[in-house]
């Protein structure tokens, strides 16, 4: 395990209430406690899936997070309050409503319908758009490609496309689609917009942000600019006289 997965672990026992739960919010966990490391919050936390050392689930369409040991090497205070985030169902990976209504066109969106434990997970933590729809279709897909193993990392990397500009936007694509493309393994991370230039993701290069000022500065006026070729032209001839 990579030395700042094993730091941001740590960091998730201070975010955990008493039997180890949390709410799931990777890019505040990001800010909050390595702020001035450039990496992947997203790829830490599937370092720690990998292992078993936290587990994702999702309850009434909201991202939660527990750290199984959390309650065999802590010793908790009986003054403090209960736990106010529901439990995961510890029979399964994860946690939903037995019974979900569907979402999307078409009759395949009837109350009541089941589906896999970790599509339901992937329908609830993907955004609502108009592109969001065909949930039976979407179903027999995920069912097809065998993806119930790959819930942690696709979950993961839904939240890291939350963070970009072009979900930000408004700009998501299908859920179909995104399956069809198996775009988790795309390798996206979030986008970085201070001290940045166009063409570039993350801190601007000194030359290429100075060029990027460069193109925004507006010229001097012309008697300004005459002005200063009168001064320029007098020290140049000063030069010559004295070298």
């Amino acid at each position: 395990m990579s030395p700042l997965a094993r730091i941001f672990y740590v960091s998730l026992w201070c975010e955990s209430d008493r039997e180890g739960r949390m709410e799931w919010k990777p890019v505040t966990f990001k800010m909050r406690y390595l702020p001035g490391d450039q990496c992947d919050v997203n790829e830490l936390a599937k370092e720690l899936i990998g292992r078993g050392l936290i587990v994702l689930y999702t309850v009434d369409g909201k991202q939660y997070a527990e750290i199984p040991t959390f309650t065999e090497h802590q010793v908790i205070n009986n003054r403090e309050s209960e736990s106010t985030i529901p439990a995961r169902d510890k029979n399964t990976s994860r946690t939903r409503s037995p019974r979900v209504k569907a979402e999307g066109k078409g009759k395949e969106g009837k109350e009541g319908k089941s589906y896999d434990r970790g599509f339901e997970d992937f329908w609830n933590a993907w955004p609502k758009s108009e592109r969001k729809q065909d949930k039976a279709k979407c179903a027999s897909k995920w069912k097809a490609a065998g993806l119930a193993d790959l819930t942690p990392a696709i979950l993961a990397d839904i939240e890291t496309k939350k963070a970009t500009e072009k979900w930000k936007g408004g700009f998501i694509e299908a859920p179909e689609v995104y399956l069809n493309n198996r775009r988790w393994e795309d390798g996206v991370t979030p986008d970085v917009r201070s001290n940045t230039v166009p063409g570039h993701t993350g801190p601007a290069p000194p030359l290429a942000k100075l060029k990027a000022d460069s193109a925004l500065a507006v010229p001097p006026p012309a008697a300004i600019r005459e002005q200063l070729a009168q001064v320029t032209g007098k020290l140049t001839e000063k030069t010559r006289a004295t070298a």
